[in-house]
């Protein structure tokens, strides 16, 4: 599924929402050290990334997909 990977540089704000990318996209990014739980979360990007930081502190993009199946992949390699 990394073929639906791509690079922040691919992406554009969307023209109506601030908060949405042209491609949507989806993130995965890693939690700090000695977070609880899984270590690896993916969602919506920016939104998920926001929400994360927001909870944890600084948290680090992983990778971008243009597909939630294959973001939801990912983080759950990464956590296995």
């Amino acid at each position: 599924m990394r073929e639906y990977q791509i690079e922040p540089s691919q992406l554009r704000p969307h023209p109506s929402n601030n908060n949405w990318t042209q491609p949507k996209s989806y993130g995965v990014w890693e939690l700090p050290h000695g977070a609880s739980g899984k270590k690896y979360r993916y969602g919506n990007n920016p939104i998920r990334g926001i929400e994360l930081e927001n909870e944890f502190g600084r948290v680090s993009l992983i990778a971008l997909y243009t597909n939630r199946d294959a973001a939801k992949a990912h983080s759950d390699e990464l956590n296995a």
